[in-house]
């Protein structure tokens, strides 16, 4: 094995690991993981102007495109509770981050000492995992388990507090051995599949509320092919919005109380969530409570504020439209009986025409529902 700093084993864990870019702010606690980055030249960084700013821009970078990890970085002290507002934003919305912080000498802690506050029990609220490293050695399997839990089940931040003598510690390494854990995704079973679609084929006016789980599981394009097979209306949630295209004829409007609803059919019978959470005003059917409702997410609701729907699981999205797709009798049904699919879209058509008056200015802010 190799004999190395703490902070360099660090680095080429977050580089095995994915990571190509961080946004933070230098400070003294903190310095010795930017020499290791200067060193290894694996990933850019973009210096923020305040650590909050750096924090939403970290978790900005992981909205942009599925599987970016944003890398928040910042000192001990200030530095770290600045990053607050912009894990409990990603806490909220279920997107990952990693933010790593400097921190106090290890004989300094819960002495009061120079900006040596707990940030891992203020953290802890608002992130999957919180953690201070007491040992160099223990570096490379905390940062091997803040990415598993980063990424597994509901994905969301992580802090890992490095005190500065940690960062320093001289430990054995060798990157070459170094593997990332694999990561848990529910699986969708046959029974699951089929209990859905058995829902949304008996509803006279079913309706599937898409939330951001579509859009960070790259599963789009899954999406709108199972609401054209199955012909059925999408109600995006504002996380959501862009799993289907604004003009596309299935594309039934954000159900913000603000916007005119496009599609013409008034009620649901069926409502379909997946990929986001039930019980907020963005995740509520276009006109109300559905008769039956069925909800699918990562993992379960994190607050008493979630509705409890007719039937849950937890599958991924991009797995779940798979299994919906390949059970038997998925497609449309073909007759016109009364409450049959294309009896109902017969008497009430989804008209295609865009008629929402919610801006693209509402999606922004720190934390959205």
């Amino acid at each position: 094995m190799t004999r190395m700093r703490a902070v360099d084993a660090a680095v080429a864990i977050l580089v095995k690991e994915g990571i190509d870019t961080a946004f933070g702010v230098p400070g003294a606690a903190i310095n010795p993981l930017y020499s290791a980055m200067r060193a290894d030249g694996g990933i850019r960084h973009f210096l923020a102007r305040h650590v909050e700013g750096a924090a939403h821009m970290a978790e900005g970078y992981s909205r942009a495109a599925a599987g970016n990890i944003g890398l928040c970085i910042g000192t001990s002290g200030p530095g770290g509770t600045d990053m607050i507002t912009g894990l409990y934003s990603a806490w909220g919305d279920s997107v990952p981050l990693l933010c790593i912080t400097g921190q106090a000498p290890v004989a300094k802690l819960h002495k009061e000492d120079f900006q040596a506050v707990d940030i891992a029990a203020i953290a802890a609220p608002v992130t999957k995992l919180a953690v201070t490293v007491m040992e160099g050695a223990q570096i490379p399997g905390t940062l091997q388990r803040a990415f598993h839990t980063m990424r597994s089940g509901r994905p969301g931040p992580v802090l890992v507090d490095l005190p500065v003598d940690v960062q320093l510690t001289e430990i054995d390494f060798d990157i070459d051995t170094y593997e990332p854990l694999p990561v848990h995704r529910p699986a969708m079973t046959a029974a699951q599949a089929g209990r859905v679609l058995d829902l949304l084929a008996a509803a006279q006016r079913p309706v599937i509320v898409a939330g951001g789980g579509v859009v960070s599981a790259d599963a789009a394009g899954e999406l709108v092919g199972l609401a054209e097979l199955l012909d059925v209306p999408v109600v995006p949630t504002l996380m959501g919005w862009g799993a289907i295209p604004d003009d596309h004829r299935l594309m039934a409007g954000m159900p913000t109380g603000t916007a005119t609803r496009r599609c013409s059919r008034p009620t649901s019978c069926s409502a379909s969530a997946t990929g986001g959470r039930t019980g907020t005003p963005a995740a509520s059917t276009p006109t109300g409570p559905a008769e039956r409702s069925c909800t699918s997410t990562s993992s379960p609701p994190r607050s008493a504020r979630s509705s409890p729907p007719t039937t849950a699981w937890s599958p991924t999205p991009r797995r779940r439209f798979a299994s919906w797709s390949r059970s038997p009798g998925s497609g449309p049904r073909s007759t016109g009986a009364p409450g049959s699919r294309s009896a109902c879209n017969a008497r009430r058509p989804c008209t295609g025409v865009p008629t929402s008056t919610t801006s693209r200015s509402s999606r922004s802010g720190s934390t959205r529902r």
